[in-house]
């Protein structure tokens, strides 16, 4: 953390869409939660090809899906695909609601290492309080297939994981909960939801994540880490809200390692390490963790 010349970007978030099948009532696209339209677009393969192509050093880890559906862009596995071609041993991800599975054998083809999987229930009636116009049933049909040809083909990946949102209607069906996954051979995560706008209606009483606030330098860690791009090739140093309206790049138009050690990003470093004067239009002063000093279950 003490030489910012020298960071590495850890990991890069992408949404390939801008879609989603569901209509979750705390969605972090904040244009679908406040009902406000906007045009349908998929980032093509072409598209994607040409950023990756540009990276200098890759990260660690690149997860497909942040605030939409990335199931949805029929391009995907070719981009994980491509990815694997460019770096052996990339960490690549799929964070899904997996209503929407598609081919299995494209899938498994693709090699992508681990699927990440959004249900925070043990039934529909559980399910569907929350992921409204999702699927309960086909989701664990899906999961079923996936674990059925991997086992057919002999392979441990993709690795299947379910993030659990725990809620005031579903934080008693937690150890029912992991039981029921662990036995479709899927690992659970807990985790509480983000402080999107009514945040609070959705709270569970008695659940709460380990505190996160760490004794570190820093409030937030993400600047320093992970990098956010959205359908339209924006880049931004965390997912909250707040910071849609300062983005610091574009994936379209510079080289990933550009964006990454820009004068936005390091300027937004410098701010959190308390070393900027001038802290007009850093979008962390409008971001609840920022704000809460780090204290977040995120």
């Amino acid at each position: 953390m003490n030489d910012l010349n020298n960071l590495i970007c850890r990991e890069i978030k992408i949404d390939v869409t801008n879609v989603c099948n569901l209509s979750c009532p705390l969605c972090p696209d904040t244009a679908r939660r406040t009902g406000r339209q906007q045009a349908p677009r998929l980032m093509s393969f072409e598209e994607f090809k040409k950023f990756v192509d540009a990276i200098k050093v890759f990260p660690e880890q690149i997860t497909f899906g942040s605030k939409h559906e990335p199931l949805i862009n029929k391009s995907i596995f070719q981009m994980i695909k491509y990815l694997n071609g460019k770096r052996e041993g990339l960490q690549t991800t799929i964070l899904t609601n997996l209503n929407l599975l598609g081919s299995v054998s494209d899938l498994l083809e693709s090699k992508v290492k681990s699927v990440l999987i959004g249900a925070d229930g043990i039934d529909q009636e559980t399910y569907e309080k929350y992921r409204i116009g999702g699927n309960f049933d086909v989701v664990i049909d899906n999961i079923k297939l996936i674990q059925h040809y991997k086992k057919k083909i002999n392979s441990e990946y993709p690795k299947l994981s379910v993030v659990f949102v725990v809620f005031r209607h579903n934080e008693n069906l937690m150890r029912e909960a992991e039981a029921f996954f662990n036995e479709l051979g899927v690992e659970v995560f807990f985790r509480r939801t983000d402080f999107y706008k009514g945040f609070e209606d959705w709270m569970p009483l008695n659940f709460r994540c380990a505190d996160t606030k760490i004794n570190r330098e820093i409030c937030c860690a993400e600047p320093f880490e992970s990098l956010n791009i959205n359908v339209f090739g924006e880049v931004y140093p965390c997912c909250a809200e707040e910071i849609v309206k300062f983005p610091v790049g574009n994936i379209f138009e510079q080289p990933l390692d550009e964006v990454w050690n820009g004068v936005k990003m390091r300027n937004i470093r410098d701010f959190l390490l308390n070393k900027t004067v001038q802290n007009s239009g850093v979008a962390c002063l409008f971001c609840p963790v920022y704000k809460n000093n780090g204290c977040t279950d995120v």
